[in-house]
């Protein structure tokens, strides 16, 4: 029994590691969700203004060798959104994404964001998947949204 308990410890220990490295909002916790996330209309309290996203969009876009003549190809993408707490001005959590993806993208961070606010997935969870992989993390949020169609959320 001490084993175990062991064992689960040292995993929330090594999941809150990994958490804290991760380019977060830290207004946004598990706890207060109801009050931002969840709220219609918070992200565009902490969406930067133009000018910043701006500059930043064109320094990446030099880092790859392009111009700003290919500016209107990419979005600026917050990797954590910030329908799920992402940090809204750090540049390990934004990167260019070409537009067709760009929108795919999107469509996932709706669903992760439907799926916190229902309580079907925890905020951290959501985090770390979008963060690893946003593509898998869509298709196990698509997945879990079939199988509980009709059910509060998504």
């Amino acid at each position: 029994m001490k084993r175990a308990f062991l064992i689960v410890a040292l995993l929330a220990l090594a999941s809150n590691a990994h958490a804290a490295n991760l380019p977060l909002n830290p207004d946004v916790t598990q706890q207060n969700v109801d009050e931002t996330i969840c709220v219609r209309g918070w992200t565009k309290t902490v969406r930067p203004p133009f000018e910043v996203t701006n500059a930043i969009k064109l320094r990446k876009l030099r880092e790859r060798g392009l111009t700003e003549a290919d500016k209107s190809r990419f979005e600026l993408d917050h990797v954590i959104p910030l329908a799920l707490g992402g940090a809204p001005e750090d540049p390990r959590n934004l990167r260019l994404e070409p537009w067709p993806e760009a929108d795919r993208k999107d469509g996932v961070e709706v669903c992760l964001a439907h799926a916190v606010c229902a309580g079907r997935i925890s905020l951290i969870e959501s985090r770390r998947r979008i963060w690893k992989d946003w593509r898998a993390a869509g298709k196990a949020c698509a997945a879990r949204r079939a199988t509980t169609a009709g059910a509060r959320g998504y």
